[in-house]
């Protein structure tokens, strides 16, 4: 018995003594890898449209616009922060491909690929990666944008009088924001996507010819248009989490569908129209566990609306106004009949209530 409790005080020794070794030389070997890559776009025959793919494994992914005069088409930076134990011993190639297989600029594509963990080695057990990539890219030039990570944000940023193509802004998990700061034209198709994690526009004097798209699985949706024009049906979809949707003065190329809906979430709408919306709007709003409220104006005379609620659990809520009727379940303006544009919303929440909050003051 005396010599089975030895052996078990020895292996316990053992034990303790190898975590504590293994502790403190984690420790004594910790440190942080830094390295910066830039790569430029440049091609030898120019298009009408430059077609740019940005894929990340992992990272934050800016896009952003120059300052000043550049000869390049494109310029991406690459800022890597590694940092963890064990890595005395460590560059960024134990994790990440060479940077000469980032970039390939005849087709215009930077890949950042995040190498298989080694189980067995403790650095890849206690990491902790901060990666940056910044997309600079010219005013003069339309581009085909297709940014994509795994893991991290993307933020872009369009400034006055510039033109887009087809934008496409992808995370599986973090956020998505994109801003236009005015006078801008995507004429291709704006898609926003991520599965985890919000998505925020904010679009002033913006030109949106073929829709616009955004849809996250579990986070919230922020979209805001001022003195915007949409070319095509507008969509916003989640899956778990708010929807927010305001709107100042939209003008519609024609008649449209506008799609808000979350399974999961509030939903609240605001819509100003005090110029000429051009053009018919029939809009779908749908939560199945959540609220819906509306705020609405105009002041034209041929701009009428109408709002048909439904809810299984709650209660329909519309603020009564001396030019607008309520008959049951539907509100509208006394013009809607013969309005020559019309904003036609269907409300419904499974389990939640409507509220809405309607005007039109020449009708």
């Amino acid at each position: 018995m005396r010599n089975y409790n030895k052996a078990l005080i020895i292996i316990a020794a053992l034990i303790v003594g190898g975590s504590i070794g293994f502790v403190v030389t984690g420790f004594a070997t910790a440190m942080s890898i830094d390295d910066s890559f830039s790569f430029q776009y440049e091609p030898s025959s120019p298009a009408p449209i430059e077609e740019l793919s940005i894929n990340a494994d992992i990272g934050k992914i800016i896009v952003k616009y120059n300052t000043t005069a550049t000869s390049y088409f494109a310029e991406i930076d690459v800022d890597i922060k590694i940092a963890g134990l064990f890595m005395s011993d460590k560059t960024y190639l134990d994790f990440f491909s060479p940077s000469t297989e980032w970039w390939a600029e005849s087709a215009g594509i930077f890949n950042l690929e995040v190498l298989p963990d080694v189980w067995f080695d403790p650095s890849y057990w206690f990491k902790s990666y901060e990666i940056t990539i910044t997309v600079t890219l010219r005013t003069d030039i339309i581009y085909d944008i297709d940014a994509t990570t795994d893991t991290g944000a993307i933020e872009m940023s369009v400034p006055d009088k510039v033109l887009l193509n087809d934008t496409s802004l992808t995370s599986s998990t973090g956020s998505v924001k994109l801003t236009t700061l005015g006078n801008n034209e995507f004429q291709g198709k704006v898609g926003l996507q991520t599965s985890t994690g919000s998505i925020d526009l904010f679009a002033k004097n913006t030109n949106f010819t073929h829709g616009f798209k955004a849809i996250t699985a579990t986070g919230s949706l922020l979209l805001n248009y001022t003195n915007c024009g949409m070319g095509d049906d507008l969509t916003g979809i989640v899956s778990t989490g708010s929807v927010t949707f305001k709107s100042y003065n939209m003008y519609y190329f024609k008649d449209i569908d506008l799609k808000l809906q979350t399974s999961t979430g509030n939903i609240d709408a605001e819509l100003y129209q005090y110029i000429d919306m051009g053009a018919n709007v029939t809009s779908n709003v749908h939560t199945s566990t959540g609220s819906i409220n509306v705020f609405y104006r105009d002041n034209l005379a041929n701009t009428g609306f109408r709002f048909v609620s439904s809810t299984s659990t709650g209660s329909i809520n519309y603020t009564p106004h001396a030019t607008m009727e309520i008959l049951g379940s539907v509100f509208f303006s006394d013009n809607y009949g013969i309005a020559m544009y019309k904003y036609t919303f269907t409300l419904a929440t499974s389990t939640g209530s409507v509220y809405v909050n309607g005007q039109s003051a020449q009708s």
